[in-house]
């Protein structure tokens, strides 16, 4: 499986990019960055985006993308939610408005005329086929309606937190995953912001610290932090750098990893 980080942060910047990540050139979990961080060739590459939560932040390039490759794609964009997410990405943006419905447009390079864009609904904490993949979804703990999303291929299983405060389940379903090969997971603010972190449903380095705890798989599993709200990224990176924690690794925006 690989594993490219398009944007990895809470928010943007010139150095900072928003949360977006592709799997094997074809799957993006999330779209906070997509555009800004590939090719339109590559774009036109893209068969799914996986969505673990409707923030401006995770699903911004879907109405980017979809710009993009009209009239380039053969086949409908598939885009994978529930329905609280479906339903306020288009009441809020592809609302014809802010902008254009993409599903409901007839894409030009589609020899069947269909929609550039086609929005597959499922059930909180369904499990989805998608190809190769099956792709977990499990109820975190933030703000609006987030899931985790547990991608599984013949190598072996990532976990992708979404955006999280403290949780339970998230770390129930990873302990019984014994082909795990790489948790990923937010930070946003510093120790200091605490209060702020859990009302925003957030985590800093000594929440995260305390949620580690709870992961009890064999072996060194690599945690991937993500998430750094721009604005404190230099005090956040240093306070999990404190934490000593050998499996962390800070995700840095066109990291790739091979798993």
């Amino acid at each position: 499986m690989r594993f490219r980080v398009l944007g990895c942060h809470g928010g943007e910047s010139a150095t900072h990019r928003a949360s977006s990540f592709l799997i094997d050139d074809v799957v993006l979990l999330d779209a906070g960055s997509a555009t800004r961080s590939l090719t339109v060739q590559e774009q036109i590459a893209i068969d799914h985006i996986v969505i673990s939560h409707v923030h401006l932040d995770h699903v911004r390039d879907i109405a980017l993308l979809c710009d993009n490759i009209i009239g380039a794609r053969k086949q409908p964009l598939q885009v994978h939610c529930t329905d609280f997410t479906a339903d306020a990405l288009f009441k809020h943006i592809l609302n014809n408005v802010i902008w254009p419905d993409f599903s409901k447009i007839p894409n030009p390079g589609d020899p069947e005329k269909r929609p550039t864009l086609q929005v597959n609904r499922f059930k909180p904490g369904a499990t989805i086929e998608i190809g190769p993949y099956q792709i977990k979804t499990v109820l975190v703990n933030h703000t609006v309606e987030t899931h985790a999303l547990f991608v599984r291929d013949k190598t072996g299983t990532i976990v992708y937190s979404g955006d999280t405060g403290p949780t339970d389940l998230l770390y129930e379903e990873a302990n019984k995953t014994e082909d795990l090969r790489a948790f990923i997971t937010e930070v946003s603010f510093p120790n200091a912001m605490e209060g702020l972190a859990k009302v925003s449903g957030h985590l800093t380095p000594l929440m995260l610290q305390t949620e580690l705890k709870k992961l009890k798989v064999k072996g060194q599993v690599p945690v991937l932090i993500y998430h750094l709200k721009p604005a404190f990224y230099d005090v956040v990176k240093q306070q999990i750098a404190d934490l000593k924690d050998s499996r962390i690794t800070i995700l840095k925006p066109m990291d790739e990893f091979t798993f």
